[in-house]
C-alpha cells in the first residue's frame, strides 16, 4: 500500500478480478471457520480442565473426611471410656484429659454431639429408650460424633 491509500493489484489479479475476489473470499471463509473451530476446542479444553481439578479437589475433600473418620473410629473405644469415666468421676485431671482430647479432635474437624435437652434428631441420634411423648433428649449413653455434615457414629439417647 502506498501513501495515496490505494493497494497495488498485479496485472494478473486485476484481469482475472471477480475470480480472484471470490477465491480469496472462500479462503477467508475457510480461515474464520477453522479459527472458530480451533477457539471452541479450545474453550471446551479449558472447561474440562477446570472441571477436572474441581472433581479431583471434592474427591480429595472425601477422602480426607474418611481417613478422619476411620482414625476417629479407631478411638472411640477410647473416647468412651474416658466419657464414662468422667460421668462417674469428677476428677479435674479427667474432666481436663477429656477437653483436650474433644479439642484436638476439633481441630481436624471432628464434633461430638448428643446432649441433654437437645431435641432428638434421628439422623443424628439413636433413641434406645422412649419415656414420654416428647422428643427431648433425657439422658445420654453414648455421644455421636460428626465430620461435617458426616455422621461418624449416632448418639444413643433415651428420650
Amino acid at each position: 500500500m502506498d501513501d495515496s491509500g490505494e493497494e497495488f493489484v498485479a496485472e494478473e489479479e486485476a484481469v482475472a478480478g471477480p475470480a480472484a475476489l471470490k477465491s480469496l473470499r472462500e479462503k477467508l471463509k475457510k480461515a474464520v471457520a477453522e479459527k472458530q473451530e480451533y477457539l471452541e476446542g479450545w474453550q471446551r479444553a479449558r472447561a474440562d480442565l477446570v472441571n477436572y481439578k474441581k472433581e479431583t479437589a471434592a474427591s480429595f475433600g472425601e477422602k480426607e473426611e474418611r481417613i478422619k473418620a476411620e482414625f476417629v473410629k479407631e478411638l472411640m473405644p477410647a473416647l468412651d471410656v474416658l466419657e464414662l469415666s468422667v460421668k462417674h468421676d469428677d476428677s479435674p485431671t479427667l474432666k481436663m484429659l477429656e477437653r483436650q482430647f474433644l479439642d484436638s479432635l476439633r481441630k481436624i474437624g471432628v464434633e461430638r454431639f448428643g446432649a441433654v435437652g437437645e431435641k432428638f434428631d434421628h439422623y443424628k441420634h439413636e433413641a434406645l429408650i422412649q419415656k414420654g411423648d416428647g422428643d427431648t433428649i433425657v439422658t445420654v449413653e453414648r455421644s455421636g460424633y460428626s465430620i461435617g455434615d458426616s455422621i461418624i457414629r449416632p448418639a444413643q439417647v433415651i428420650i
